[in-house]
């Protein structure tokens, strides 16, 4: 009855096809800065120069890192040239971001997600941003049965800050 509320009431803008839930969002287990970062992207109201923002009032919302389109979440997730080693060491079995895509409900998948935003800074405010892209830290390559699906969600349930910087051989 509560969600049935909400979605009368005070119904999400268009935009956001994101259903409302009672139970926090798996990746709420990433960290409060991560966490935010990928609210901000869903949302459509995030750092990216595709995203408005109440500061810049007439946006370039080209990519900055690649030049070629609008920075938006689905280009910088999956489609930025720029971005694509790490999208490929990272995400590679992503294809989609929409509301009922598997990212969002694979603990392994939002684990690594929660990587590529930090690992290339994706949706950062412009004031943690380095003056030049700075490439990723050197990969040491691992088997699937080198890191365990239990290391990987014991850093999401209890909030772990360790960095897993791997590619799946």
């Amino acid at each position: 009855m509560l969600i049935q509320d909400w979605i009368t009431d005070d119904p999400a803008p268009p935009y956001y096809k994101y259903p409302p839930s009672l139970s926090p969002h798996p990746f709420m287990g990433l960290g409060k800065f991560v966490a935010g970062r990928i609210h901000q992207m869903r949302s459509g109201k995030s750092y990216l120069a595709a995203h408005p923002s109440g500061s810049n009032e007439d946006p370039d919302p080209t990519c900055p890192r690649c030049e070629i389109g609008p920075e938006s979440f689905q280009h910088a997730i999956l489609t930025c040239p720029a971005r694509q080693r790490a999208r490929d060491l990272l995400l590679k079995d992503v294809s989609s971001l929409a509301h009922d895509a598997t990212i969002w409900t694979d603990p392994l998948l939002i684990r690594a997600l929660g990587e590529y935003i930090t690992d290339t800074k994706t949706g950062y405010p412009p004031d943690m941003l380095p003056d030049h892209d700075s490439p990723l830290p050197p990969l040491f390559p691992l088997t699937r049965d080198m890191v365990s699906p239990r290391r990987l969600l014991f850093g999401l349930r209890f909030g772990g800050e360790c960095m897993f910087y791997f590619s799946f051989v």
